[in-house]
């Protein structure tokens, strides 16, 4: 059996006449007889018979009728079933979040608040290969020459990392990172680059961290730290500020630990995609432009 031999023959069903049934599919009324009567010897059955000047189903025809009405009706749905799929799926926007996560968040609801079709999937794998936006940390390291911080095409954004301590403890200048020695650290968990690189420069200050508390929360390290229970590495823009006041961002004497995040794309974008791609990254340049907490 053949597609187009039950949709003929559905259509005689339909409308019990030869003719107008030709009319309808565009075909001549002889190719039609010609397509029923292939289909009845294939089946081995008789499907219709003469009533007047039109046919009629046997029982055989009506068995076979009710049985692809539903599968027809199936496959004529699949082109609108597939251009919503089509809809939704240009409607998304596949990230990959290695980075930055807190303010990526933020910018996806300022983005929703606008645009509340958009459908987000999100993942923290590294392994993860299919996704059209990626932040990740470039490079945790400590580089020679200028640190001005700026954005660096395409999409680059560096940063000093700095130390947040109880503000009891701040306004002194900046902090000889050997001093914090015998100081407990807040870590703020889930970002493996960022805690070996810090770990990395401690080890360079001659000491190993003792770590008194680890979160995954930001919140929970900024009320930590605000509480003099420990200090802890800072980002000065990514994590955002440290909040109500009890905490403080201070520069370490070496203000060469940096780190960059890097905003990167694959290509072709779908357009929902490339929509939040540029406003991702104006967002991120905004942030950039604000003045650091680690200069005033």
């Amino acid at each position: 059996m053949e597609l187009q031999q039950l949709r003929y023959f559905h259509e005689v069903a339909r409308s019990e006449h030869i003719t107008n049934s030709a009319k309808k599919l565009h075909v001549a009324q002889p190719a039609l007889t010609q397509t029923v009567h292939r289909l009845e010897q294939e089946l081995g059955v008789k499907l219709l018979e003469r009533a007047g000047r039109g046919v009629r189903l046997t029982a055989c025809g009506r068995a076979l009728d009710e049985r692809i009405r539903p599968v027809l009706a199936a496959l004529d749905a699949i082109p609108d079933e597939l251009a919503e799929v089509a809809g939704r799926e240009n409607a998304t926007v596949r990230l990959s979040i290695l980075s930055a996560s807190g303010l990526v968040v933020d910018a996806i609801a300022a983005w929703r608040s606008q645009h509340p079709d958009t459908r987000f999937v999100i993942t923290q794998q590294e392994a993860q290969e299919h996704w059209d936006i990626r932040l990740s940390t470039e490079g945790v390291n400590r580089p020679h020459g200028s640190t001005s911080l700026h954005v660096e095409p395409p999409h680059l954004y560096r940063e000093r990392i700095g130390i947040a301590v109880p503000i009891e403890r701040a306004g002194q200048g900046p902090i000889d990172l050997a001093d914090l020695a015998e100081d407990p650290f807040i870590c703020l968990a889930g970002s493996r680059a960022f805690r070996e690189a810090c770990d990395r420069l401690c080890a360079e200050a001659g000491f190993r961290p003792s770590v008194a508390f680890e979160s995954d929360g930001p919140e929970v390290v900024r009320n930590m730290i605000g509480l003099g229970l420990g200090v802890g590495f800072w980002p000065e823009r990514s994590w955002g500020a440290l909040g109500d006041g009890s905490a403080r961002l201070e520069p370490l004497s070496d203000d060469r630990f940096v780190r960059t995040i890097k905003l990167e794309t694959a290509h072709p974008l779908r357009e929902e995609a490339a929509a939040f791609h540029g406003f991702l990254a104006t967002y991120f340049d905004e942030r950039w432009r604000e003045a650091s907490p680690l200069d005033g």
